[in-house]
């Protein structure tokens, strides 16, 4: 025990107080465990996947193709979160995408995504942007989440101490969460991003920039995020591009990148490293889709 005097100064009137310490608040009575009734048992096992869908990220500047990309899937529905989508037709067959209508808020999206009878007859859903998705997801935020004393806020810089970006973090770990279980039921979950640069950490040297999906890049990073649950994060892109004294040259060829370099971000836990860079040489080039599906 530690004692402590109050009221210094003041001959009489000197009073003392026993307040417990650490040791005596922690340490008096020693902690003990149940042991539990049951063991819990393991063995080993391979994994099962097949069942399984895939999870895509792909990402491009505007205009280089990235919904008429996806269109080319077999089977797939759109979540059209900037209403573009409605004037693209299928790049082979000419008619109009499907997807589903009357989705406007980030409430409207997880109720999509948890509404699996929905997409009994589609093999793929696409979030068409996750950019959008991301910017939709703070007024979502600011009616659910109060700040400190209950405070409504209308910014997340306004909940203070970085609070409103853990936020907007966990929100879209919530919609990641949705895709898993669509994951699980054997749809294949595309999300499309715009494209933007980010800067780079460099321990070794100056920092640098990279393509990545146009997301909340700070701490935590939304870009991190998403890329580390995908399973494929492509991007479209240029074939031989290269820049001179500021100025960019090259062809207008488009291709789809699937191994990263220092300036982009890409991976695939499938495609091999043989193929980094798969043409996309028209709007009916369905060369990735076949790389990564096969006949299925």
């Amino acid at each position: 025990m530690t004692k402590l005097q109050t009221e210094p100064g003041m001959p009489g009137k000197t009073k003392t107080k026993t307040v417990p310490t650490l040791q005596d608040k922690y340490l008096k009575k020693p902690t003990t465990y149940k042991k539990p009734l049951t063991k819990k048992k393991f063995k080993v096992e391979t994994y099962a996947v097949e069942n399984q869908g895939e999870r895509i990220v792909l990402y491009a500047d505007s205009g280089l193709g990235k919904t008429t990309l996806v269109s080319l899937i077999e089977g797939v529905v759109f979540i059209d979160l900037y209403g573009g989508s409605d004037k693209i037709k299928h790049p082979v067959t000419g008619k109009p995408l499907s997807y589903i209508p009357g989705i406007e808020t980030f409430q409207d999206v997880r109720d999509a995504l948890q509404s699996p009878e929905i997409f009994e007859d589609y093999r793929t859903v696409c979030i068409d942007t996750v950019t959008r998705l991301e910017q939709i997801a703070e007024p979502w935020i600011f009616a659910n989440i109060l700040a400190s004393k209950g405070r409504r806020v209308k910014h997340l810089k306004e909940y203070g101490w970085n609070e409103g970006y853990y936020h907007l973090y966990n929100a879209m770990r919530l919609i990641l969460q949705d895709c898993d279980n669509l994951i699980h039921l054997g749809k294949n979950v595309i999300l499309i991003a715009q494209s933007s640069p980010t800067k780079v950490a460099n321990a070794g040297g100056e920092d640098f920039l990279k393509d990545a999906p146009r997301l909340y890049d700070g701490k935590p990073s939304n870009v991190a995020q998403v890329v580390e649950w995908a399973d494929h994060v492509f991007r479209i892109g240029y074939l031989n591009l290269s820049v001179e004294e500021k100025k960019a040259s090259g062809t207008t060829e488009r291709a789809v990148y699937t191994y990263p370099e220092v300036h982009f971000i890409a991976k695939s836990r499938t495609i091999s490293s043989e193929f980094p860079v798969i043409r996309f040489e028209s709007p009916q080039d369905d060369s990735i889709w076949k790389f990564l599906f096969g006949d299925k």
